[in-house]
């Protein structure tokens, strides 16, 4: 739809914007980035944080080995090259200047800064898989009272995590 010239902007990490531009040559200087609005003009709005959990199994062959390479991954130096390599936010805000030449995940790590990790629960992953996020973006911006799809997205994540796992 957005390659198409159908909608005006889309919600999406900066590597959609190649996708855009491969299916559409005509959208390469078409295309800007901002982060996710806020309430106020100031400040962007919260956006979910974080990524993939890095854990050493138990039955771990090389435990020491794996520490040393999870250490490494998640250290100042490689997150930032993972960070131009892969146009991601790196793990501290502090690291963000890395991004400099790549204006996408610029605008993505100014809203970072103001994101929040997802909720600490087994049913995570269960709320992922129905999405009532994206089903509430979607009803707000196609029309729908945004208090009344919140609450109903809200009461949804809530059932979910709740739920006996």
């Amino acid at each position: 739809m957005f390659a198409g010239g159908k909608v005006a902007q889309m919600i999406a990490t900066p590597g959609a914007a190649a996708q855009v531009t491969a299916a559409n040559a005509a959208m390469k200087d078409k295309i800007g980035f901002f982060p996710i609005p806020g309430k106020r003009a100031d400040q962007p709005g919260a956006v979910f944080t974080g990524g993939s959990d890095l854990v050493i199994p138990t039955a771990a062959a090389n435990p020491d080995q794996a520490y040393t390479f999870i250490k490494e991954l998640t250290g100042d130096e490689w997150q930032k090259k993972l960070a131009v390599a892969m146009s991601y936010v790196p793990n501290k805000t502090t690291l963000a200047d890395a991004l400099a030449s790549d204006p996408g995940a610029a605008a993505m790590a100014v809203g970072a800064a103001n994101g929040h990790a997802t909720p600490n629960s087994p049913n995570w992953a269960a709320v992922e898989a129905n999405n009532p996020i994206k089903n509430y973006m979607t009803q707000v911006l196609t029309g729908a009272d945004p208090a009344v799809a919140g609450k109903a997205a809200s009461d949804s994540i809530a059932k979910t995590l709740n739920a006996s796992s």
